[in-house]
């Protein structure tokens, strides 16, 4: 099953997420595993239960310590990795849309408190460092929320503690507005598209001219937007993208090497194999063998 799915309109559709309770709690080992490019509305609250986590965002990046947090706003182009390669790294994550805290739409609560973070694009991640009142008290908040998880009737209790926990949030974006970064619309909106494509055919041979062509841009500019904004190509994207799919059937299937080469694009095992030490210095046999 791919970590990361998207709908028609290339927006993602995040696990454990419905109608009826739009939050969940999601807990990521990113020891070894990188989180792709992705966007989606719901919100992000978090902190990092051990190491060091880095998010990278479309001209920025954010380094996350053990026992500090992190905000992420909605439709925000993000990817997550391992800030201290070689270290555990586990992130917990309360991701949740504004409806939950909302409830219908133009409501008071969306009017007064969420639209002011939410509609402001300058807000894409704000780091929530220990040592302030406001920022401790969240962190504490998001600790409670994950004590919630299997408790009687914690749907209310989880959103009572959410909301008390956004209020502060807010007060700390006032008083600490942080580093501001803000991405042109015309550069994300082509990397959404061509990402987007990209994980969605990522098994099927596709080239440059394909990629280029679902953002409606020529291959040269296609080359020049993932490099100016990711330092790398379409095709070491695709690439890069391809082995860290593979990992994870390394991992949870009991599919043969073979297998897996031709599943996640590789038309050639050997080349595969190659591929795959080069980038994490041993072989796809090797890695699963120590998993």
């Amino acid at each position: 099953m791919r970590l990361f799915e998207t709908d028609e309109n290339q927006i993602e559709l995040i696990e454990g997420m419905t109608v009826e309770y739009p939050y969940c709690l999601h807990q990521r080992d990113l020891t070894d595993f990188v989180i792709p490019w992705h966007w989606h509305e719901e919100l992000e609250l978090g902190y990092i239960q051990e190491g060091v986590s880095k998010i990278v965002t479309i001209g920025a990046e954010y380094v996350i310590r053990q026992g500090d947090g992190f905000f992420i706003n909605s439709n925000v182009m993000d990817m997550k990795q391992n800030g201290l390669p070689g270290s555990k790294t586990v992130e917990i994550n309360h991701i949740f849309h504004p409806v939950f805290l909302g409830g219908h739409f133009k409501s008071r609560f969306e009017t007064k408190y969420l639209n002011p973070i939410i509609k402001n694009r300058r807000i894409e991640v704000y780091v929530i460092r220990r040592g302030r009142p406001a920022a401790d008290q969240i962190l504490k908040n998001l600790l409670g929320l994950k004590e919630l998880h299997g408790e009687p009737n914690a749907e209310f209790r989880i959103r009572n503690l959410l909301s008390e926990t956004w209020l502060l949030l807010m007060d700390e974006l006032q008083d600490n507005p942080g580093e501001r970064v803000l991405a042109g619309t015309e550069q994300r909106d082509r990397l959404r598209s061509m990402i987007a494509y990209i994980h969605r055919h990522y098994g099927e041979k596709i080239t440059l001219s394909e990629i280029a062509e679902t953002a409606g841009i020529s291959e040269r500019e296609a080359s020049r937007c993932f490099k100016k904004n990711l330092g790398r190509s379409p095709v070491e994207y695709l690439i890069g993208y391809r082995l860290n799919e593979s990992k994870k059937l390394l991992q949870e299937t009991g599919m043969s090497i073979t297998e897996i080469s031709q599943s996640c694009g590789f038309s050639d095992s050997a080349y595969y194999g190659k591929a795959f030490r080069r980038a994490y210095g041993l072989t796809p046999r090797a890695y699963r063998a120590q998993s």
